[in-house]
């Protein structure tokens, strides 16, 4: 494997969080940390992870 395909494949930092893996929510009374949507409080981007997948869900669940 060459190294430009090793580099495609490592894992980066995810870019919402800035790695931390935690974002603050401004929803509700006041502000407070949660774990990242997007990287799942890991820290790193997920490859075809869709952070909006479980707002949706809850969505259709309401509607039927």
């Amino acid at each position: 494997m060459s190294e430009e395909a090793a580099e495609e494949i490592a894992p980066q930092p995810c870019g919402a969080c800035r790695g931390s893996g935690v974002v603050i929510s401004n929803l509700g009374d006041e502000p407070h940390e949660q774990p990242c949507p997007w990287c799942d409080g890991g820290g790193m981007t997920l490859r075809d992870h869709d952070a909006q997948a479980h707002w949706r869900a809850d969505a259709d669940s309401q509607q039927s």
